[in-house]
C-alpha cells in the first residue's frame, strides 16, 4: 500500500513537471514567434525600405541630373542623355514600387502619399526634359538652376521620409524590448513558481521516502540478523556451539572438491570419547553434557587455522576435516587434540583403561581421485577409529591409504 501511494506521489510530481515544462515550452515558442515578427518588421520593414529610398536619392543624381549637366556641357550625344534618363526613371518607379510593397503603418501613409505626388511631379519634370533634349527647338529652353532646385527638393523630401522610418524603426525597437523584457518577466515568474512547487512537492516525497528507506533497512538489517541465528542454528549443535552433521555434509563435499581439483591432501579425523556410556550411567546426562562440552572446547580451541573444521556427529561422536596442511601435521593435530583432552584429568570410574576421561581418534589423510567415492574417506576413518578403540582406545590411528 504505502508502495502504491509513493508511486502515485511520484506520478503526480512527473505530471506537474511535464506539465510545466508544457506551458513553459509553448510561452517561449508564442514569444519568439512574437519576436521574430518585431524583428521581421523592423528589418524588412524599416531597414530596406532605407536602402531603397537612399538608391532613388542616388538614381536622381548620378542617373537623372548627372547626364542632363554632362549633355548640357555637350560631353555624351543626345541619344546617351535621352536613354540614361529613361533608364533612371524606370529604376526609380523599381524602387518606388518595392518600397510601397512593404508593411506600412496608417500614420505614415500621409507622408508617403505626399513622396509620392512629389516623385510623380518631378517624374513629369524629366520627361519635358527628355522631350527638350530630342526636340532642342522648343520654347521652354533647359534651366540648370530649376534643375538643381528640383534635385534638392526631391532630395528633401526622400529625406523627411528617411528620418521618418528611422524614427519608426527606433519605435520598434523600443517596442521589442518592451515585449521581451516583458515575456522573459513571465517565463522567469512562471518558472520560478513551478520549481518552487516541483521542489515542495519534491522535499515531501523524498522526505518520506528517507524515511521509509531507514525504516526499510532498520527492518533488513533485523531480518539479516534473524536469519543469521536461523542459519546459525541450523548449522550449530545446541549444545556444544560446534557446527552439526548437516554443516559437516556442505564442508565436507565442498573442500573433498577442491582438494581433488587441487591435488593436495585431505584430512579427516573421527573421534569418539571413550566408555561414554558409562560416563553417562555413573555421573548422570547433565555431566556428560558437560564432558561434551568440554570436549568440544578443546577442539576449538585447538583447531583454529581457517582450513580446520571441528564437528559434533552425533551423541558422543565429532569430527575433524582439515585442509591446507600435509598428512604428518595432520596426525600431530591428532594427537594433540587427544593429549588436551587427557590433560584436562576429567574424573572417569566407569573407564576400563584410565581413571580420566579420553577419546579415541581414526583420521585418514590421502589425495582424492576421481575414482573415489564420497563416503570412502568417511568409511576408513571410522575404521581406523573402530581400530584404535581395538588396540585399547586413547590413542590415534591414522593411515595414508584406503
Amino acid at each position: 500500500m504505502e508502495s502504491l501511494k509513493l508511486k502515485s506521489k511520484l506520478l503526480y510530481l512527473l505530471l506537474i513537471v511535464g506539465f510545466g515544462l508544457g506551458v513553459v515550452g509553448l510561452i517561449g515558442y508564442i514569444n519568439i514567434q512574437n519576436i521574430k515578427r518585431n524583428m521581421d518588421t523592423l528589418y524588412f520593414g524599416s531597414l530596406l525600405p532605407l536602402s531603397e529610398l537612399n538608391s532613388i536619392t542616388e538614381t536622381y543624381h548620378n542617373t537623372l541630373a548627372s547626364p542632363i549637366y554632362r549633355w548640357n556641357n555637350q560631353l555624351i550625344s543626345d541619344e546617351q542623355a535621352v536613354e540614361e534618363i529613361s533608364l533612371g526613371l524606370d529604376r526609380i518607379d523599381q524602387l518606388w514600387a518595392e518600397y510601397l510593397s512593404h508593411q506600412k503603418q496608417p500614420e505614415e501613409m500621409a507622408y508617403i502619399d505626399y513622396t509620392a505626388s512629389q516623385i510623380e511631379r518631378l517624374e513629369h519634370y524629366f520627361i519635358q526634359v527628355r522631350s527638350l533634349i530630342t526636340d532642342p527647338g522648343q520654347a521652354h529652353p533647359l534651366s540648370l538652376s530649376t534643375l538643381d532646385h528640383n534635385i534638392r527638393f526631391i532630395h528633401t523630401i526622400i529625406h523627411q521620409l528617411i528620418a521618418y522610418e528611422n524614427a519608426s524603426a527606433r519605435y520598434e525597437h523600443a517596442l521589442l524590448l518592451a515585449q521581451y523584457e516583458n515575456a522573459l518577466m513571465q517565463l522567469i515568474l512562471f518558472l520560478g513558481t513551478t520549481l518552487a512547487l516541483v521542489m515542495g512537492l519534491a522535499w515531501k516525497i523524498f522526505a518520506r521516502i528517507e524515511l521509509q528507506q531507514h525504516q526499510l533497512m532498520a527492518s533488513t538489517e533485523t531480518l539479516q540478523h534473524l536469519n543469521f541465528k536461523l542459519e546459525q542454528a541450523s548449522y550449530t549443535d545446541s549444545l556444544t556451539a560446534m557446527y552439526n552433521r548437516r554443516y559437516f555434509n556442505i564442508i565436507y563435499e565442498r573442500e573433498f572438491k577442491r582438494a581433488l581439483r587441487s591435488q593436495k591432501p585431505f584430512i579427516f579425523m573421527m573421534l569418539d570419547i571413550d566408555f561414554f556410556k558409562q560416563y553417562n550411567d555413573t555421573y548422570g546426562h547433565l555431566q556428560g553434557d558437560l564432558a561434551l562440552q568440554a570436549v568440544a572446547k578443546v577442539l576449538k580451541n585447538t583447531l583454529q587455522r581457517p582450513g580446520d573444521y571441528p564437528f559434533r556427529l552425533g551423541g558422543e561422536e565429532f569430527g575433524i576435516i582439515l585442509t591446507d596442511t600435509d598428512c604428518k601435521n595432520g596426525q600431530l593435530m591428532g594427537e594433540k587434540v587427544r593429549s588436551t583432552i587427557e590433560s584436562l584429568k576429567i574424573e572417569h570410574k566407569g573407564s576400563k583403561i584410565l581413571p580420566i576421561l579420553s577419546v579415541s581418534i581414526g583420521g585418514i589423510c590421502i589425495i582424492p581421485t576421481a575414482q573415489m567415492g564420497d563416503d570412502e574417506l568417511i568409511h576408513a576413518a571410522d575404521t581406523n577409529l573402530y581400530a584404535a578403540k581395538e588396540r585399547g582406545r586413547n590413542q590415534v590411528v591414522f593411515s595414508n591409504t584406503l
